[in-house]
């Protein structure tokens, strides 16, 4: 039983703060002179990002598959 539910106002508040850390970051990068195109363009940035979301993927599938198992238990 939770004390305090979630509403849905606290998980907008969290988008929120996701997206106004991306924004202080990329005013950051910019303020310090580093183009994110060029970095964006570097062939190990590409190939980090896809090992990443290929990584992401695998958890993502393995999460379900733990979910799926516990409810069968439950069941």
């Amino acid at each position: 039983m939770k004390l305090f539910p979630s509403t849905h106002k606290e998980k907008q508040s969290g988008l929120l703060e996701i997206l106004v850390v991306v924004i202080i970051a990329l005013v950051l990068l910019n303020v310090l002179g580093i183009d994110i195109k060029e970095v964006l363009a570097k062939p190990w940035v590409r190939e980090f990002a896809s090992y990443t979301i290929s990584m992401m993927k695998i958890v993502w599938k393995d999460i379900l598959e733990i979910i799926a198992f516990v409810k069968e238990i439950a069941a």
